[in-house]
């Protein structure tokens, strides 16, 4: 059993990214958009929420038969790309961690997870044929076209044959080694009966692929800006749960698509460090820090929901609370679809700022 698998679940979702074909104008005019789905009302986690593809992690996508469908669909090149993947330099949240040698490095697996997921609710499979695996010059993915898209994401969601299945059947390498690691999070303690340690992944692609609802998870599906999505999160004409809003804010202030993998790509090694929210209750708001703020708890374990300190600052407003401290990085929330973030820390693994102050991006 994993370390903390009484307390929550492990899962990946993928971020998917495509050029917008159709041309924008002004100067803060995105041209790519990003893929979304709301979830349905009898879906059992955040029903009627606004996500992105993703899921709990299945012990098919740790299996060690995938090295070797990878060898056969990639050949010895792409079995040393994908070695590269489970070489990072960075922190290594808890979901990574490998609880038995007869599994798959999670670096792998997670990424496997993604991708099969983001199949079986939207019906898009990133891959290639073995001529074109590896890594890509351009640092895009691909969609795979022209196959029986329905029957497949039926049969793979209910069931019925295994992703791997899937891939052997069509000869497709799923891409994993054009996926890119983005965040980690964790629901807060105060949730405990529903928990989750997810890995963010982002993708991109040079053209929006068709795409394929699975009717019992997916009500509909988005593509949109970041901005239009956070703008409508404002305007509570959908919901955004924090992750999600969190990383549509930092990543509202790239608006080139070209820029965000090249950025992507070079950050790939870098590691994310484990983002588990803390709250605290103000006068006018609800407050939840995050790693690196002053009032964060030293030495976190996770599992704690701080209930003493929970109501410690009732009597003060969020101003005031924000005043005791120096170092900055949370989200105030005042109301479901009303968040001010505040920070004034460096990011983390050399990532991008939620305030969009990223003059490292320039070196790239």
């Amino acid at each position: 059993m994993r370390k903390f698998a009484k307390y929550w679940r492990d899962s990946a979702s993928l971020m998917i990214l495509a050029r917008d074909s159709v041309k924008q104008t002004g100067k803060n005019s995105y041209n790519y958009k990003v893929l979304v789905f709301k979830r349905t009302e009898k879906t059992s986690f955040m029903p009627n929420s606004i996500v992105f593809p993703g899921g709990a992690v299945d012990k098919q996508d740790e299996s060690l038969q995938w090295n070797g469908l990878f060898a056969r669909l990639g050949g010895k090149s792409h079995l040393e790309q994908l070695e590269n993947l489970t070489k990072i330099e960075g922190p290594r949240p808890f979901i990574f961690e490998n609880s038995s040698s007869d599994t798959l490095d999670r670096n792998i697996s997670l990424r496997l997870t993604a991708l099969r997921e983001a199949f079986e609710e939207l019906g898009v499979l990133f891959g290639h044929t073995k001529e074109r695996s590896g890594v890509s010059a351009d640092g895009y993915s691909n969609a795979i076209k022209n196959f029986d898209v329905s029957t497949w994401q039926k049969s793979v969601h209910d069931g019925e044959e295994s992703f791997a299945e899937l891939c052997e059947k069509l000869s497709i390498a799923p891409d994993l080694l054009n996926i890119y690691e983005w965040s980690t999070w964790l629901t807060p303690a105060m949730f405990r009966k529903r928990r989750f340690e997810t890995v963010f992944y982002l993708v991109a692609l040079n053209e929006m692929p068709e795409v394929w609802s699975e009717p019992h998870e997916v009500a509909e599906y988005v593509w949109d800006t970041p901005s239009g999505l956070l703008q409508a999160h404002k305007d509570e004409k959908l919901w955004l749960a924090p992750p999600q809003h969190y990383e549509l804010t930092r990543l509202s202030h790239l608006h080139d698509i070209d820029e965000i993998v090249r950025f992507s790509k070079a950050r790939s090694s870098s590691g994310s460090t484990l983002f588990c929210p803390v709250q605290y209750i103000c006068s006018d708001a609800a407050v939840f820090v995050l790693p690196g703020d002053d009032l964060y708890p030293e030495n976190y374990d996770y599992i704690t929901p701080h209930n003493a300190d929970l109501e410690k600052f009732k009597d003060s407003t969020a101003e005031q609370f924000r005043s005791q401290v120096k170092n900055l990085h949370r989200c105030e929330h005042r109301g479901l679809n009303s968040q001010t973030y505040y920070a004034n820390i460096s990011p983390f693994n050399a990532h991008l700022s939620i305030h969009g102050d990223n003059k490292h991006l320039s070196k790239l």
